[in-house]
């Protein structure tokens, strides 16, 4: 049964990936990954895989901002190499705390993964136009989010709103869902974090157990895991979680080390 469910996590990344190449329609609001797998789909030495990148699980449309409540705005996206994702807003790179989560992880070159990002909207104007950007090597897609409010805003309410908004637990805004990547490299899975408050970030490896950092796995100071080495044993899912005092939040990768491609 386990063999049966690694095949089908591989197979989805690899089948997502020649549906795309195939020109498939992505719907207005949120793209189911293709449940025709097939088990010649998992990628060997003697099949390359194009560089590619797609928004699968694109933002709302539209979303309705209330004021006092802080907006969450999430976004999936699939590639090779692994994606990265930052956000714009009304066509502005997003700043602020947005900043240091929007660094790009290191990607093996030769990877493949399928990647969440969340954007916390703490405040925001009737007619913003909030836009997530993803990038694979010099691919790029994009998909955006219009928000409406039924109650106009000036710039001096909405500072106010950012110094005064109620701490709450941490959300974990960036990781990798699915990550298929060579034996013998080195993998970094990112786990980036907002919090209004001191927070500390902890991961558990494929067996459940805690990571302590050794010669080749260690915590970065971003919170991502880096991994050296990687091999068939490290298998599995593996778990980011982060917690302040307020409460946790939590996410989980599922990794699957593949034979290395012949030159």
């Amino acid at each position: 049964m386990i063999n049966l469910v690694l095949l089908l996590v591989a197979a989805a990344l690899v089948s997502a990936q020649f549906s795309f190449e195939a020109n498939a329609q992505i719907d207005n609001t949120k793209v189911d990954m293709d449940n025709n797998l097939q088990g010649n789909l998992l990628p060997t030495q003697r099949r390359r895989l194009r560089k590619y990148v797609r928004i699968s699980i694109p933002p709302p449309e539209r979303a309705r901002f209330v004021s006092g409540k802080r907006l969450e705005l999430e976004c999936e996206a699939m590639g090779s190499p692994a994606p990265s994702v930052h956000w714009l807003l009304n066509d502005e790179p997003v700043i602020d705390y947005e900043e240091e989560a929007n660094e790009i992880p290191t990607s093996h070159p030769s990877n493949l993964a399928r990647l969440t990002s969340k954007l916390i909207v703490p405040s925001a104007r009737d007619g913003d136009v909030f836009t997530c950007v993803a990038t694979a090597g010099i691919k790029e897609d994009s998909a955006s989010t219009t928000i409406y409010s039924e109650g106009a805003e000036t710039p001096q309410l909405l500072t106010l709103e950012k110094l005064f908004s109620i701490p709450s637990k941490p959300v974990i805004t960036t990781f990798y869902n699915d990550v298929l990547q060579e034996i013998g490299t080195t993998l970094i899975l990112p786990c980036r974090v907002y919090s209004q408050t001191e927070h500390q970030v902890f991961w558990q490896d494929s067996r459940a157990n805690l990571v302590y950092s050794n010669s080749r796995i260690r915590v970065l100071p971003s919170g991502d895991l880096l991994i050296a080495g990687l091999r068939w044993a490290d298998m599995g899912e593996w778990t980011c979680t982060a917690k302040n005092m307020y409460g946790k939040d939590s996410a989980t990768t599922f990794l699957y080390p593949t034979k290395p491609r012949q030159q």
